[in-house]
């Protein structure tokens, strides 16, 4: 287990987070729909901004090379081209056997998209040389759990079957995600195995997937957010109540009591000894300031007393996605723990990374190139062991 030492993050609103106290009552379950939604919308404008600005900074984050629709089969809401996917594709002409990395953005289930993650998938392409696809599954509150897993579960059984299309072998499948989408990715794992359990009725037979990587996911909905937080060394390091209180009453509803929030879709820390022994490797990366690092270190020990293969990662001195806006340029140790991940992925397909950055170089990036500001300090990492 490693940590990475980069530089101290900060809360999201600049204001440190005071732990809720005990039997505390989260006030927007109450409210409507439409007020949820409309503070989302909110949320979700200011987050764009952010991402496009950080997506333009020195090295700018390639766009996508292109994106187009499938179809929702399993979620209450269906329907045809009801999911947007973006798709990177590398440069050199593929011979397919590349692998294909389907990644499910973060943001709380409330906000966020695909090319949130360009410079992951920028990543990807480098060292792999795979085609990348980023899921833009449905937001809630208008789409609460589980339409947002069910249309990551509809994207990779459909991405799959389009192998030829894109250039990528079907059984080099990956599955990758950040937060919610780390969770999201989780779980659709666990809906591809047994489509049954869930009364899913998936168009496709489910592809294999080769190993599993999630950066600080969301493993355990039964843990309230005080005891979270009070498990955090920094708990004033931690995302505000005014963002998680919107987050957990916008996902749940109608809302379930804690104790009940138990099923695996939901909560995929807590699956059952037998569906976690069949799981293909997992590259796990938590951060040491996020209220979730509890849940991932306890899903890290499952895995090891399972004797699953694993590598878990803990950023030293960070806070939760510490790799996304607002800094305006990318810290090194996203850099180097992007590294580990793709490294994890090689060692899994059983080939070298195939450094592949003088033909990225052709693909088109986000415009206009926004240079770093010279009064801002640059911050250097080491790897402690």
């Amino acid at each position: 287990m490693d940590l990475a030492a980069p530089e101290l993050g900060a809360p999201t609103d600049g204001k440190p987070t005071a732990p809720e106290p005990q039997g505390y009552e989260n006030p927007l379950e109450s409210s409507s729909r439409w007020y949820l939604n409309a503070r989302a919308q909110v949320i979700r404008y200011a987050s764009s901004v952010g991402f496009s600005i950080s997506n333009r900074t020195e090295p700018p984050a390639p766009q996508p090379s292109r994106d187009f629709s499938v179809d929702s089969t399993i979620s209450v809401y269906s329907g045809p081209q009801k999911i947007s996917v973006e798709a990177w594709i590398p440069p050199k002409p593929s011979d397919g056997t590349r692998a294909a990395i389907i990644n499910c953005h973060g943001g709380g289930w409330i906000l966020g998209q695909g090319t949130d993650d360009a410079r992951w998938a920028g990543a990807l392409m480098a060292s792999l040389d795979a085609v990348v696809f980023t899921v833009n599954y449905r937001l809630a509150p208008t789409y609460p759990f589980p339409t947002p897993l069910e249309d990551c579960v509809d994207a990779v059984c459909q991405i799959a079957r389009r192998a030829d299309e894109f250039g990528f072998d079907p059984n080099k499948i990956i599955l990758s995600g950040f937060s919610a989408g780390a969770t999201n990715t989780l779980a659709t794992w666990i809906a591809l195995q047994d489509p049954a359990r869930f009364a899913y009725e998936l168009p496709f037979v489910p592809p294999p997937i080769v190993g599993l990587v999630l950066f600080y996911p969301v493993l355990d909905w039964t843990i309230t957010r005080p005891e979270k937080r009070e498990t955090c060394s920094r708990p004033d390091l931690t995302l505000g109540r005014t963002l998680t209180d919107l987050i957990d009453a916008s996902y749940i509803y109608p809302a379930v009591p804690r104790e009940k929030r138990t099923d695996p879709r939901l909560s995929p820390g807590l699956m059952p000894d037998e569906l976690l022994k069949n799981l293909p490797p997992v590259h796990l990366c938590l951060c040491e300031y996020d209220m979730l690092l509890a849940e991932g270190m306890r899903f890290a020990r499952r895995l090891q007393q399972a004797g699953k293969q694993h590598t878990c990662r803990i950023v030293a001195g960070e806070r939760h996605g510490w790799d996304k806006p607002p800094p305006m340029a990318p810290k090194e140790s996203v850099q180097i723990e992007y590294d580990q991940a793709t490294q994890a992925i090689a060692k899994w397909l059983g080939t070298n990374n195939d450094t592949d950055r003088e033909s990225l170089m052709s693909m088109k990036t986000k415009r206009p190139r926004l240079k770093r500001p010279g009064y801002l300090p640059s911050f250097r990492s080491k790897t402690m062991r």
